[in-house]
């Protein structure tokens, strides 16, 4: 059976040796998956914008606008 882990129960070494092990085997794991998903959907925000400018350039490019006549 494990120890009890509460900060409270150990000195300050222990506490933060624990804190690290914790880390190392996923303890933050909640914390880097919500950092992700905000990650994530930024890059698909930037990635939907260039796509949109890109159409857009590509359609000034191939499509150019013609003088009008007088």
């Amino acid at each position: 059976m494990h120890p009890d882990l509460s900060p409270h129960l150990h000195t300050e070494e222990c506490n933060i040796l624990t804190n690290f092990i914790l880390k190392l085997f996923g303890h933050c794991n909640d914390l880097d998956e919500e950092i992700r998903k905000y990650l994530k959907n930024e890059y698909l925000e930037k990635r939907t914008k260039s796509k949109e400018h890109g159409n857009v350039m590509q359609k000034r490019h191939f499509n150019p606008a013609k003088e009008t006549e007088k």
